[in-house]
C-alpha cells in the first residue's frame, strides 16, 4: 500500500491493489516519428488531408492499414503456397480466416504478445473479422482509389518500410560484447545502499492497529492475522519483500527504517490508513546480475544506436531545415 516504485528484480516484487505500484520503465524509442506528409500547394487542402489521414489511420485500425499496404505498395498477394494455413477460424463469404493469422496479430501487438492466447482470443478473433469486413466492403465501394486513402496509404508504407531499415540497422548493430561492456560501465557506478525486508498489517482505524498490535506482543502469528485483517491483500502474510527507504511513502519510509531487527513498530499512519509493521531484516544492496540486467541494457543500446543510425544518414542524404512561413 505504500510503494512508490518498483521494486528491484533481485528482490520478492510485492504490488498492492493501490499504492504500491511499479514505476514504467520509459519505452525504447524504436518507432520513427510519422513521415510528413507529401506537398500539398493549398494549405486548407493540406490540413483536411492531414485530418482524413489521422482518422483513417487510427480508427480503421493497424491491422487493415498494413493489409492494404501489402496489398497495394509491396503487392505480396498470397499465393497456394503463401496462404496462411491451419485450422480454420472464420469465414466470410466464402473467405477465410485462419488461427495462424489471429497469432501472428497478437505478436505484433507488443501489450498483447506475453498473455496466453486463449484469454485475449474472442476479442482478437472480432478484431481481426471487423477489419476484414470493413476491407471487402472498402474494395466493393471503391474507396480505395480516393485521394486521402491512398495518401494514408502511401504515409503508412513509408513508416512500415522506414522502421523495418531501422529494425534491420539495429540489430545489426547488437552483440553481447557491447553489453558486457555496458554493464560493466554501468556497474562502476554502483553503490550499494540500504534495504530492509519488512511485513505490515494495514487496517482502517488507530484502534485496530492498537489491538492488532496487543495480539501480536501476546505472541499471535503475524502471518495469520495480516492474512485476516489486512486491507493490503495484494501482500500475503504481511510481506512486503526487500525495499529501499526511497521506495516507499515518506511516512511510512521513515518510521520502518527507524526500527530494528525483529522490532514491532507502533502504529504508523499514512493516506491509506494505519499500519503496524514487523521489521524482519536488513543489508546493503548488491549489484545486479548481467543477466537480470541484460534486456534494460538491450533498450539503452538500441536508444543510442537509433540516434546514430538517425544521424548517419541525415548526413548521407544532406538534410536542410528550413524554417516555414506559419
Amino acid at each position: 500500500m505504500v510503494q512508490k516504485k518498483a521494486q528491484k528484480k533481485n528482490n520478492k516484487a510485492v504490488l498492492t491493489h493501490q499504492a504500491i505500484q511499479p514505476v514504467k520503465p520509459n519505452p525504447l524509442p524504436v518507432s520513427i516519428a510519422p513521415v510528413a506528409t507529401r506537398s500539398v500547394n493549398n494549405p486548407v487542402l493540406a490540413c483536411i488531408l492531414s485530418i482524413v489521414v489521422a482518422v483513417v489511420y487510427f480508427f480503421v485500425g493497424n491491422l487493415f492499414m498494413q493489409m492494404a499496404v501489402r496489398e497495394n505498395f509491396c503487392q505480396i498477394r498470397y499465393s497456394e503456397k503463401a496462404k496462411p494455413m491451419g485450422e480454420v477460424v472464420a469465414v466470410i463469404d466464402g473467405d477465410k480466416v485462419y488461427m495462424s493469422e489471429i497469432r501472428e496479430y497478437a505478436k505484433s501487438i507488443p501489450q498483447l504478445a506475453d498473455l496466453p492466447l486463449e484469454m485475449i482470443y474472442p476479442q482478437l478473433l472480432e478484431t481481426v473479422v471487423n477489419s476484414r469486413v470493413l476491407q471487402r466492403a472498402a474494395e466493393k465501394a471503391g474507396v480505395e482509389s480516393l485521394a486521402a486513402v491512398q495518401q494514408s496509404l502511401q504515409i503508412a508504407h513509408d513508416q512500415i518500410i522506414a522502421q523495418a531499415y531501422l529494425d534491420r540497422r539495429l540489430k545489426a548493430m547488437q552483440s553481447d560484447n557491447r553489453l558486457q561492456r555496458l554493464y560493466e560501465e554501468e556497474m562502476k557506478s554502483f553503490k550499494p545502499v540500504e534495504e530492509v525486508h519488512a511485513r505490515h498489517i494495514l487496517v482502517k482505524t488507530e484502534e485496530e492497529a492498537k489491538d492488532i498490535l496487543i495480539q501480536l506482543r501476546a505472541g499471535a502469528s503475524f502471518g495469520m492475522l495480516a492474512n485476516k485483517y489486512s486491507l493490503d491483500k495484494s501482500s500475503p502474510d504481511g510481506d512486503l519483500g526487500y525495499f529501499t527507504e526511497d521506495m516507499m511513502i515518506p511516512e511510512f519510509g521513515k518510521a520502518v527504517f527507524a526500527l530494528k531487527v525483529e522490532q514491532l513498530s507502533e502504529p504508523i499512519k499514512t493516506p491509506f490508513g494505519w499500519h503496524v509493521v514487523l521489521l524482519e531484516d536488513r543489508r546493503q544492496t548488491t549489484p545486479p546480475a548481467f543477466d537480470e540486467v541484460k534486456s534494460d541494457l538491450r533498450k539503452i543500446l538500441m536508444e543510442q544506436d537509433m540516434k546514430t543510425v538517425l544521424e548517419d544518414e541525415r548526413k548521407i542524404q544532406k538534410v536542410i531545415i528550413k524554417k516555414p512561413k506559419l
